[in-house]
């Protein structure tokens, strides 16, 4: 007697030829990674601590300095000066910072 999910003859099971070469089965052969390629990781772009932080910290410990220096040695004129060549040399060296990160 032959039962309900037996068939008369075995035959194997195959696999329809739509899941073989349909534009599905291109798509997720392409995606999946090949053993013989190497992975690749994108380069890390400058962080928030690199471009602003650092370099913002840094300006305020010259001018702190000048400050103390202001105040003790340098008079008059001198003391605008210095502030103005400290703001100019660092944002002269932030941009050629960031034109690192950028190039």
């Amino acid at each position: 007697m032959i039962r309900l999910n037996e068939s008369r003859s075995p035959k194997p099971r195959v696999k329809p030829s739509w899941r073989k070469d349909g534009t599905a089965a291109l798509v997720y052969r392409a995606a999946a990674p090949s053993p013989k390629r190497e992975v690749c990781l994108p380069e890390k772009g400058p962080t928030f601590l690199k471009t602003y932080v650092i370099p913002v910290l840094l300006l305020n410990l010259a001018v702190g300095g000048w400050t103390l220096v202001a105040r003790h040695i340098v008079q008059g004129v001198m003391v605008s000066l210095g502030y103005a060549l400290i703001v100019t040399v660092g944002l002269y060296l932030y941009l050629v910072y960031l034109d690192h990160y950028l190039h």
